[in-house]
């Protein structure tokens, strides 16, 4: 009588593959035990179904004999996609090279510890730095504010809008690419031909037909533009850096716990070096410094003098830094200005490289992240289910909706957005468009004042100006 046949062997293929399958398994059960290492237990080995199912995720496209399947290759494809989808969930951690980081992290560690007096200087010292840092911050901020917004009005400056080639300029004459000037030359022409009219009123028509003043106008829409999305692209840093602050303070826990603990027996081993004096390592081995649980007054306390003034400085430099760009004029000068701006945002990395003690950087630099997702993951997965899970289900008959929403870069998409909004903003707030649909600098009022505080830093059409304009754009 015929034995039954079995239903992993109809196919030569498949048997072939199943084989192959098997022996991958024995080969790294053998390796393991022969060299000691940790990793998922292969006793009793796998079940025919499973051995089917890796076979088929590991060459799924074998259908003859003698073909060579390379099971290392898509054992470890799994692993490396794995690895990094395991680690989706991201972590938390403390800025290691900024003032932020280190107002943050010392005063956790102070209290940890029961405010030792070292621990207690050093986290009052870091919080003197960055409210230098602030301080500074805001400062430069300002007074590029106070230029574009009141110095520049007093000195009789319109908005730059969208004053170029093919449309007509604040004199209301048609702009051309020889009559196009920067603030600066167009002004002193126009000086000039005003000078000579008060000089001679009885030639004022020849002056009129002689001397012809020009545009004040873009260069190039274009550059200005791009050199937006570049100005905003260096600023995404610290747009990350703060959610990621925020995220932070969210997702640790809301109670006291230790940011110091000692250091794991592994990692222990790794790190200790053997010293002149007999070996032991350094006391600075046995210690681990961890983002753990902050008290819930802490947590309000980060969010009102941390958080917030950070997230604040962002969006001032972005605000003012994009309309610095819109109201400058020539190419090279949009291009060294977007360069320039971002300067603004590194002075709390400036201050924490050289002006913070290398035991705070030290510190910094050790403080382990707070992870989001399971870190038991690796260890507990057998062979089989890594291979289902970041091999088979990785085949495109499994494709979804998600894997399309994941090609697109959304740090890319959200530079654009960003771009986006602020050059809206300052559309809105700078400019009218006029019946024939050109885009112009709004009618101008000189302000009554020097000086903007916070709130009119913050809120520009907040700053008092005179009733009488002294610009509007002419009629066509």
């Amino acid at each position: 009588m015929a034995s039954e046949e079995n239903p992993l062997t109809k196919k030569t293929g498949s048997s072939l593959k199943v084989q192959r399958a098997q022996d991958h398994y024995a080969d790294r059960s053998a390796g393991r035990q022969a060299t000691g290492r940790g990793g998922p237990s292969l006793s009793g080995g796998p079940s025919s179904g499973d051995l089917q199912l890796v076979a088929n995720a590991l060459e799924p496209g074998l259908e003859t004999e003698g073909t060579d399947i390379d099971f290392d290759t898509k054992y470890y494809a799994a692993l490396l996609m794995g690895s990094f989808m395991v680690r989706e969930g991201g972590s938390c951690d403390v800025e290691s090279g900024s003032a932020y980081g280190a107002a943050l992290m010392l005063p956790q560690l102070a209290r940890s510890a029961g405010w030792p007096l070292l621990l207690t200087g050093l986290s009052l010292r870091a919080w003197i730095f960055l409210v230098v840092n602030i301080c500074m911050q805001y400062s430069m901020l300002m007074l590029i504010s106070r230029e574009e917004n009141v110095l520049d009005t007093i000195a009789g400056q319109m908005n730059l809008c969208n004053f170029g080639a093919g449309s007509r300029g604040p004199l209301g004459t048609e702009i051309t690419p020889e009559r196009t000037y920067s603030w600066d030359q167009w002004i002193t022409r126009v000086f000039v031909k005003d000078s000579l009219k008060a000089l001679f009123p009885h030639r004022l028509a020849e002056i009129e037909a002689a001397i012809d003043p020009g545009e004040y106008a873009l260069e190039s829409r274009w550059a200005r533009v791009i050199c937006c999305f570049i100005f905003i692209i260096t600023t995404m840093g610290e747009f990350l850096l703060t959610i990621n602050m925020g995220k932070l303070l969210y997702m640790v826990p809301t109670k006291d716990e230790s940011w110091l603990t000692a250091q794991s027996a592994e990692a222990e081993a790794t790190q200790w070096h053997e010293d002149d004096a007999g070996g032991e390592g350094t006391w600075l081995d046995k210690v681990k410094i961890r983002v753990a649980g902050i008290p819930r007054h802490w947590k309000i306390f980060y969010c009102l003098f941390l958080l917030l003034p950070k997230a604040l400085l962002w969006y001032l430099c972005c605000r003012i830094g994009v309309e610095f760009l819109m109201e400058t004029s020539t190419i090279a000068d949009v291009i060294v200005n977007a360069v320039a701006m971002t300067f603004i945002l590194n002075i709390d990395e400036m201050i924490c490289s050289t002006l913070m003690s290398q035991t705070t950087r030290s510190m910094l630099s050790r403080c382990e992240e707070f992870v989001l997702y399971d870190v038991t993951t690796e260890g507990r997965m057998t062979d089989q289910e890594i291979m289902l899970k970041f091999c088979e289900k990785q085949k495109w008959k499994y494709i979804r909706f998600k894997d399309f929403v994941e090609v697109v870069p959304g740090k890319l998409l959200t530079a654009v957005l960003l771009t986006a909004m602020f050059i809206a903003c300052y559309f809105w707030q700078k400019c009218d468009i006029t019946a024939g649909g050109e885009v112009v600098s709004r009618t101008m009022y000189k302000p009554t004042i020097i000086h903007e505080n916070f709130l009119q830093v913050l809120f520009p059409s907040l700053v008092p100006r005179v009733a009488e304009p002294f610009w509007e754009m002419p009629e066509a």
